[in-house]
């Protein structure tokens, strides 16, 4: 069975998300949407991303400093909402929060959920299998 995960990220942290989804690419159980292999010019953005993240299984939000930084009306932000009303609306979990760089607030959204660690090498080594145990636990 595939695994489905959408990646949201702040586009200031476009290289340490793709190194994310390059890693998480190269499970053979895990299907990444990942926006620049998503959606193509003259695509409608908002239907992309929403059709993506209804279709996942989990929903990473790449956390740092730029995340907190982001206005309300950012896309990150549009997305995080998109898997906010979705969990709500189903009464299930998916957003699974990932601390890909040092510093910045855990959004007050996410409450006290635990997040993984990928700020640094030591924490990836550490981090990422754990991750990957989320990512593949029975839904």
């Amino acid at each position: 069975m595939t695994i489905r995960v959408f990646v949201s990220y702040s586009s200031q942290d476009h290289d340490k998300a793709a190194e994310l989804v390059s890693a998480l690419r190269r499970e053979p159980d895990i299907a990444v949407w990942f926006d620049e292999n998503e959606i193509l010019p003259g695509d409608d953005m908002v239907e992309r991303m929403k059709s993506g993240n209804e279709a996942a299984d989990h929903i990473i939000v790449c956390l740092s400093p730029s995340f907190d930084e982001k206005p309300p009306t950012s896309w990150v932000k549009k997305e995080l909402r998109m898997a906010m009303l979705r969990e709500s609306q189903s009464q299930a979990w998916y957003i699974i929060p990932v601390r890909i760089d040092r510093g910045g607030d855990i959004p007050t959204e996410l409450g006290t959920r635990a997040y993984a660690d990928l700020s640094t090498k030591d924490r990836w080594d550490k981090n990422y299998p754990r991750l990957l145990m989320t990512l593949r636990k029975a839904r």
